[in-house]
C-alpha cells in the first residue's frame, strides 16, 4: 500500500457495483480498470469482443493486468484511453509500487447521473446522500 506523491490529494468518484468477495481488509475494493487484470472472472471481456484473446484484456496477467502502458494497445480501442489513464494519472506501478492498492481516504457520496446512466443502476437509498459537488470530500 501507499501512494505514489503523484497520486497524493488527487480526487474522484467511482460507483461500487460488487461487494468483492474476493478482496481482503476493511474496506476494500477494486477499481475496475480496463488492462488490470480479469481477476477470477476472465470469461466475459471475450464473449463480448469477437477477435481478442483472454489474454489481450489484461496482458495475460490474471491478478494485476499489464505491467507496461504498451500493453494497453492489446485491448479493444475503446478501452485503450481507460487502460492508458492506468499509468497516465493513477501513476500504476510507480515508486516501487506503491500505486497498487494505495492507502485512501473515502466517504459515500450520491451517485452522479453520468455513472448511474452507464451502469443502469441507481441505489435505492441514494437520495440519502450529498452530491459529490455538495460533499466536503476533504474532511
Amino acid at each position: 500500500g501507499g501512494a505514489d506523491p503523484s497520486v497524493v490529494g488527487k480526487r474522484m468518484v467511482v460507483q461500487v457495483t460488487n461487494i468483492g468477495y474476493d478482496v481482503t481488509g476493511d474496506h476494500s475494493f477494486d477499481i475496475m480498470i480496463p488492462g488490470a487484470g480479469q481477476g477470477a472472472f476472465s470469461s466475459g471481456c471475450t464473449a463480448q469482443f469477437a477477435g481478442f484473446s483472454v489474454g489481450d484484456f489484461d496482458c495475460d496477467n490474471r491478478y494485476g493486468g499489464c505491467s507496461q502502458l504498451s500493453g494497453c494497445a492489446r485491448l479493444p480501442l475503446e478501452f485503450q484511453d481507460a487502460c492508458n489513464w492506468r499509468y497516465n494519472w493513477y501513476g500504476w506501478l510507480q515508486s516501487e509500487g506503491k500505486t497498487n492498492n494505495p492507502f485512501v481516504d473515502f466517504r459515500r457520496v450520491r451517485c452522479p447521473q453520468h455513472l448511474t446512466d452507464i451502469s443502469g443502476s441507481v441505489p435505492e437509498d441514494d437520495g440519502q446522500f450529498p452530491t459529490a459537488e455538495g460533499a466536503d470530500l476533504f474532511v
